[in-house]
């Protein structure tokens, strides 16, 4: 139970640095309008949270089989 609750904080955190970033984001791009910069800051964010989280669960994988095989 300990795990979930560490899990649900993390999550937290990461989701309101998303929002953080993506409002960052949206006053660097002033030319777009505040909502579609919004839409491209989350959406670049989102892809950084993705690739991270594959490498990390990539990375696990092959830690689990270099045990397995010695």
């Amino acid at each position: 139970m300990k795990k979930i609750g560490t899990y649900f904080v993390i999550g937290l955190i990461v989701a309101f640095v998303g929002v953080l970033f993506s409002d960052i984001f949206a006053d660097i791009f002033n030319g777009l309008p505040y909502g579609t910069g919004a839409i491209l800051g989350i959406c670049a964010y989102l892809c950084v949270v993705v690739i991270t989280c594959t490498g990390i669960i990539i990375s696990k994988i092959e830690e689990k089989s270099d045990k397995e095989k010695k």
